[in-house]
């Protein structure tokens, strides 16, 4: 399903309000369009459970799914409904290549599952237009550090809040190259776990200016030992997972 320019671009301008999608949901029921009343239940369940509009959430979807998700199913590997429209997507970095610009505008896409094998991530595109940021899940993917060398290149990270690489046997040298990347400067959440960082890559991430400008740091199943911690606790206090 297509939606009017004149209520998609006001979505797209604030993903995270309600207000906007409200409006689209009210001319929707003038229309007699179901996907109003799909709007205000995933609205209203975003921020309070209850098993009745639960039910007819499922019972829409069911129904409706499949014209609602139309436009993008052959652009994406899979895709889920927030607040009435699709927010979250998997999809390859072919796919996202080819398809992304397109994507973005035609849905508030929020968060992106990407599968890579590496060796295109420096030509993930940049993507015009688009005003809110994305967190950008790119966990077990096993890319190591040449793969990172490629991400931080990426246009697209000019748009990531929030970049999940969990997983992906990066070392310090990877870490290096993302922390030196030109590209960074909206990310506040990163996710380090599980990856073969130690004490000195820390030393490296510290004296970046990314670090300053982190919200969350998540360290976990590192080799980053008790310097290491210390180090970023005097930085970023409670920000730290470990």
């Amino acid at each position: 399903m297509t939606h009017p320019p004149r209520f998609m671009q006001t979505i797209l301008a604030a993903p995270q309000e309600d207000s906007p999608r409200l409006r689209y949901a009210n001319w929707l029921d003038c229309c007699g369009n179901p996907l109003g009343e799909f709007i205000r239940l995933q609205c209203f369940l975003a921020h309070e459970p209850d098993l009745d509009r639960e039910r007819r959430e499922q019972e829409l979807l069911a129904e409706f799914r499949e014209a609602w998700a139309e436009a993008l199913e052959d652009q994406v590997d899979w895709m889920s409904f927030r607040r009435g429209f699709v927010e979250e997507v998997a999809l390859t970095d072919r796919q996202l290549i080819r398809h992304g610009p397109l994507i973005f505008r035609m849905t508030p896409v929020l968060d992106v599952h990407l599968k890579t094998d590496g060796r295109r991530l420096d030509t993930l595109p940049a993507l015009p237009g688009i005003k809110h940021t994305v967190f950008l899940d790119v966990s077990s993917q096993e890319l190591g550090d040449d793969g990172i060398r490629k991400l931080a290149d990426a246009p697209m990270l000019i748009h990531v809040h929030g970049l999940n690489l969990g997983s992906n046997f990066i070392s310090d040298d990877g870490l290096a190259a993302l922390a030196d990347s030109p590209r960074l400067a909206s990310l506040r959440e990163l996710y380090l776990n599980d990856n073969p960082i130690t004490d000195e890559g820390i030393r490296q991430l510290v004296l970046s200016e990314m670090i300053d400008r982190l919200d969350l740091l998540d360290i976990r199943h590192t080799d980053v030992g008790g310097e290491g911690i210390e180090n970023l606790q005097g930085v970023l206090g409670d920000r730290l997972l470990y």
